[in-house]
């Protein structure tokens, strides 16, 4: 049996090494990362010297017992030793409440500081971990139940210490006098108290901080504030090492209460080192103060054994922790000297590694405490050293951890404003590359109306854009003041946001500059067009109109009232030209941007560029010019900035020639204004001249006197115009002498007969004048009954033969004259001559009446066949355009290209509306200007063509209309979806990358320790939660891309249907006309599709795999356990054998103490 024993408990030993430092280290992270989440900085979560010291200790006294048991067979030990673990498992209770009743009961001789001092070491050691008030109850229980588990052993291993000197002291000589040391033992018991009450003071002075910075105290007297409490801190560094070598005096004389008063010592030092950890760690980090020295890197570098000797010779412990401390510090100088990239790519590549690193540290945490729990292979003259070490090592992993969490959050928060800071980029260069690559060399093509609906909808984009842009830019700001790492590369970002920000502001500028050139530029050459055709009409109208030499006083009197106004027109035509000569002063020649200049031109620039002018000296390339700048640094400039400044040559040749028309035009008027007023001379001598004595003897005297003297005034003033040697002049001579020779003539013959009769003369002339009138009144009839014609060429025909009846019609003007002046001659006329007359004169007027209601139709049916043919081309554009369109794409950016190509046919069509509805609102005029012409007939079957092919022309444009609104709201609401559809599929395509990453990066169950598959269990658990709480995001993906695909899908439909609707309407042959001759190879709802389902089985395959795994990994712990359980079957039964052995040796002990004691008795009586 006792083999038996041998042989397990080596192998119990050996279990007991190899798992309890696991435990310890398990139940150290767990104290460390509780302390660290309630204290903060001052709690680092390092048992305390006291605890930890006394726990190895009295476990390797607990093992030299044992082991003495086991080897001497010491019966007294033994019993003493199950005695005490016997009272230790019996009582439980409070540490607090139950620990001066157990030394009390423990042994009498104690002496009476024990209790005191054990009371100094509890306050000592929770003071050095660093307890808050705050602090939760359950760290605190589970720090007392350590320190009591410690404080127990430790009391254990004193108490047998002590036996044995009082065992062996009386013939050993080692017994040690106690008077000679209470000097230092009261010395260090009153500066243990006063260092106490010290950190007391200061723990109230670090809370009173922690309240002022939470008042919003400013930040000098905060800061003033801590560097005090710093100070003090420091200060106390002294004292407290003057107590440690007053417990090294006491430890070389091996004094009895050296462990109690170097564990409050230590605890003292502890307090110390974490309330500067709590502050240089927590208050100083936030507030951004830089400490003046780092103590705990001084520490490092000048730590030594308490008799001078280096750290790194103590053995391998030593070197261990030091290796995790180079390590660390070898990290974290990587992470401070970290360099952040520029481009998004790469920062995305870091931030992975990043995470890589993190896991890293994260799992060094194993190493640490493996460093901690290798306490008990050092020495107790070493404890304190190896203590020093640990908490160093302790604070600079925990600051490298921070370190390393701050970098994910720095990376993180760097990546976030890279990515929206190159959105805002890249909304700037799109608006940028419009601009930049707009053409304003051709005036006539540009659509002025669109090109300001867009300057003012740029203007709202960016005013309703800036807020978004400021808030990104403002995220930036925030990150330099936050003193972020990469704040160099923030700034060239920042610098380059506000610089192109800046230069899309200067491009607004330069297109309200271009704009406005060229606003200016073709209402320029439109009225110069107007005025052109004004005066070319004005020049055609006094050629034709005022040509005639013979008419009445009346037609005189109207043509000079006519030719009054013509002047009056010509004067305002005059002011016009002198208007748009000013104008020409500051319109820039747009046309010489498009043309390669022969010569350096100056250019002046329209943003601020520039403030001076500079010289253009090369514009072959349309986009970017040469240029000069007055300091004489050339450079290549985008051409939008700059404007060639006026005067326009073009324009003002334009304009040269329009004054040498006008010009024209007003000799034209003065020369028809002399032959009107000569020709009206002429004719009212030629009326004189043809008074017969009857009118002659009608006119008063004296009328008739001022009569010729008037005329003679009026031949005198234009004699006096014209040149003696002109024929006009020498014919008006005659003319005058003539009209004078008649009136006197006439002014004798006064005293004479009455006049012949002109009646027979009249009858025949009025009867023929009125058969012409009637063949002529047929043959305009029968042209009206005519069908309109279909074309611009027929009805220009119709034009011609018509403008030849009115001038053959006009010629019979001068025998309406004639026979008018016969009538009046007449002395007395018949009825019937007073019928003839009334009929010639009304048929007359019903011809030219005819004549110009047919003029009226012919104008009125040109304007109808023009539009038709415009708005026939209009409609055939505009179906090609949307026949060619493609169907609906899956990508954001050709989404929303569609949908602006869409916006901006939306508006061409608004602003051709008009035509349209001139063309319906002319062609329902055409009715009633036919049926006017018309007489007698009541159906006109060629207004009914004409009307119904307007009506199909205008179905069409409806169409048009109509596909162009219901495609833009479908393209509107596919838009929306899919914004909403990317960026929550991106996302889960993310978190489903990085849940395979890590489902991947897991180790394989079979290959992990038993201890291990717990935490791999729980983390798969984590990940398959995580993933049933994303189940609601991927059916929201599902319904948005649903949602995009029935859309997608109708408007594909929609497209089709349109497109054969317009081949089977004109043919095959507009196929070749068609933008889009090959479709793409898949459209949008097909590329969704193919999304979600490789979504969804990517989502579906990811949790078969972790349920999967999780059983695996079940099944393995439910095996281990089993396993454990068999094991601690078979441990009780051995213990069971063993303690009844002991047992048996222990009663065989004791009965023959009592046989020699018995004896001893009789002896004595």
């Amino acid at each position: 049996m006792y083999k038996v024993l041998q042989k397990y408990t080596k192998k119990h030993k050996h279990e007991q090494h190899g798992s309890g430092a696991g435990e310890a280290n398990e139940h150290y992270s767990r104290s460390r990362s509780e302390g660290s989440h309630l204290n903060g900085a001052g709690g680092r979560g390092l048992s305390p010297p006291a605890a930890t010291n006394g726990y190895y200790s009295a476990s390797r006294e607990q093992h030299k017992t044992n082991g003495g048991i086991h080897h001497s067979g010491s019966q007294q030990q033994l019993r003493r030793t199950e005695e005490f673990h016997e009272r230790s498992r019996s009582r439980g209770g409070d540490y607090r409440n139950g620990y001066s009743g157990r030394f009390g009961a423990e042994n009498g001789s104690l002496p009476r500081g024990a209790v005191t001092e054990r009371r100094n070491f509890y306050d000592a050691a929770t003071g050095a971990h660093g307890f808050s008030e705050n602090s939760s109850w359950e760290t605190k229980e589970h720090f007392e139940r350590k320190v009591q588990k410690g404080g127990q052993k430790a009391a254990a291993g004193t108490l047998g210490s002590r036996a044995r000197l009082d065992q062996w002291g009386s013939g050993s000589g080692l017994a040690i006098e106690r008077g000679g040391y209470d000097d230092v033992i009261s010395r260090l018991t009153r500066g243990i108290g006063i260092t106490n009450e010290k950190l007391d003071h200061l723990l109230v002075r670090i809370d009173n901080v922690n309240v002022a910075e939470e008042r919003g105290e400013r930040f000098e007297i905060l800061e003033r504030q801590v560097r005090e409490i710093v100070d003090d801190l420091h200060l106390l560094k002294p004292p407290i090492d003057e107590l440690f070598s007053d417990v090294e005096i006491l430890r070389q004389q091996r004094h009895s209460q050296t462990a109690d008063l170097n564990k409050q010592v230590v605890g003292l030092e502890q307090r110390r080192a974490a309330y500067l950890g709590r502050l240089e760690d927590g208050i100083m980090t936030r507030l951004g103060i830089r400490p003046k020295t780092q103590f705990v890197t001084e520490r490092v570098t000048s730590t030594t054994t308490a008799d001078g000797g280096s750290l790194a010779y103590k053995g391998n412990a030593f070197r261990r922790v030091e290796d995790a401390i180079q390590w660390i510090r070898d990290r974290t100088y990587k992470l401070n000297t970290m360099q952040f990239s520029e481009t998004l790519e790469m920062l995305e590549q870091m931030f992975e590694k990043q995470k890589l690193d993190n896991r890293d540290i994260q799992d060094f945490r194993q190493t640490v405490d493996e460093c901690i729990a290798r306490q008990a292979e050092v020495s107790a003259e070493d404890s304190y050293d190896y203590f020093e070490l640990l908490k160093i090592l302790e604070s600079e992993y925990q600051q490298l951890r921070e370190l390393s969490a701050g970098r994910m959050v720095d990376l993180d928060s760097l990546i976030a404003f890279i990515r929206a800071a190159q959105l805002e980029l890249v909304w700037i260069h799109e608006r940028e590359e419009l601009e930049v690559t707009r053409n304003w060399s051709t005036v006539q093509q540009l659509d002025i109306p669109m090109l300001q609906n867009y300057f003012k909808q740029l203007l709202h984009e960016i005013e309703l854009h800036e807020k978004q842009f400021n808030d990104v830019h403002n995220q930036g700001a925030a990150l330099i003041n936050q003193r972020h790492p990469a704040g160099e590369v923030i700034e060239v970002y920042l610098r380059t946001m506000q610089n192109q920000w800046d230069w899309l502001l200067n491009l607004s500028k330069c297109l309200e500059g271009h704009l406005r050139d060229a606003y200016n530029a073709k209402s320029f050459l439109e009225e110069s067009d107007q005025i052109e055709q004004q005066m070319q009409q004005q020049l055609n109208h006094l050629d034709q109109s005022y040509n005639r030499t013979d008419f009445s006083l009346d037609e005189g009197e109207r043509m000079l009232r006519e030719l009054d106004s013509i002047r009056e027109h010509i004067q305002q035509l005059h002011a016009r030209l002198l208007s748009l000569s000013e104008r020409c002063s500051q319109i820039s020649p747009l046309w010489q941007r498009g043309e390669r200049i022969g010569r350096p031109i100056p250019v002046v620039s329209l943003c601020e560029y520039k403030r001076d002018e500079c010289t253009l000296l090369d514009n072959h390339d349309l986009l970017h010019w040469r240029i000069r700048g007055m300091d004489g640094v050339e450079a290549s400039i985008p051409s939008v900035v700059f404007r060639i400044p006026p005067p326009d040559p073009r324009l003002s040749n334009l304009l040269s020639r329009f004054h040498g028309q006008f010009e024209r035009l007003r000799k034209l008027w003065d020369r028809k204004h002399h032959l009107t007023r000569y020709n009206m001379v002429l004719s009212t001598m030629r009326t004189v001249r043809g008074w017969d004595l009857d009118t002659f003897l009608s006119i008063p005297p004296d009328q008739r006197d001022e009569i010729i003297k008037a005329l003679n005034e009026d031949v005198n003033k234009l004699l006096a115009e014209l040149d003696p040697n002109d024929p006009l002049a020498r014919r008006l001579k005659d003319e005058l002498r003539l009209t004078n020779e008649h009136f006197y003539d006439l002014l004798g013959r006064a005293q004479k007969g009455p006049e012949p009769n002109y009646a027979n003369e009249f009858d025949a002339a009025a009867v023929e004048l009125i058969r012409k009138f009637e063949d002529a009144f047929k043959q305009l009839s029968e042209r009206a009954q005519i069908r309109i014609p279909s074309n611009l060429e027929e009805l220009e025909h119709q034009i011609r033969e018509h403008k030849i009846f009115e001038d053959n019609l006009q010629a019979l003007d001068v025998d309406v004259s004639n026979v008018k002046e016969l009538f009046r001659q007449l002395p007395s006329p018949t009825p019937n001559q007073r019928a003839k007359h009334d009929l010639m004169i009304s048929r007359w007027e019903e011809i030219w009446d005819l004549c110009r209601m047919y003029v009226e139709r012919l104008k009125a049916l040109e304007n109808v066949l023009k539009s038709v043919d415009e708005v026939s081309d209009i409609v055939r554009r505009h179906e090609v355009t949307l026949s060619s369109f493609d169907d609906m794409p899956a990508a954001l950016e050709r989404l929303r290209g569609v949908h602006a190509q869409l916006v901006e046919l939306l508006m061409v069509l608004q602003q051709q509306r008009s035509i349209v509805e001139n063309l319906n609102k002319d062609t329902a005029q055409i009715r009633s200007h036919v049926a006017r012409t018309r007489l007698g007939v009541q159906h006109h079957s060629d207004v009914d063509q004409l009307e119904e092919l307007v009506t199909n022309l205008t179905v069409r444009w409806d169409n048009v209309n109509s596909q162009v609104t219901d495609r833009l709201r479908i393209a509107e609401e596919a838009q929306q979806t899919q914004m909403v559809y990317r960026s929550q599929y991106d996302e889960e395509l993310q978190w489903l990358d990085r849940v395979e990453a890590t489902i991947n990066s897991l180790r394989r169950p079979e290959d992990l320790r038993p201890e291990e598959l717990q935490g791999q269990l729980d983390q798969l658990t984590a990940e398959y939660a995580q993933l049933q709480e994303h189940t609601a995001t991927i059916e929201a993906i599902n319904k948005e891309g649903g949602k995009f695909i029935r859309d997608a899908r109708s408007y594909d439909i929609k497209l089709a249907q349109y497109h054969d609707n317009i081949i089977s309407a004109h043919g095959q042959r507009i196929k070749d006309e068609f933008r889009r001759q090959i479709p793409q190879p898949k459209n949008g709802a097909q590329i969704v599709t193919e999304e979600l389902e490789a979504l969804n089985r990517r989502f579906a395959q990811l949790s078969s795999v972790i349920l999967e795994r999780k059983n695996i990994v079940n099944v393995l712990i439910q095996n281990w356990r089993r396993k454990q359980q068999v094991d601690k079957l078979f441990l009780f039964e051995l213990l069971l054998m063993v303690n009844y052995e002991v047992l048996k040796i222990e009663l065989k002990r004791y009965f023959g103490i009592y046989l020699i004691c018995f004896s001893l008795l009789q002896l004595n009586n």
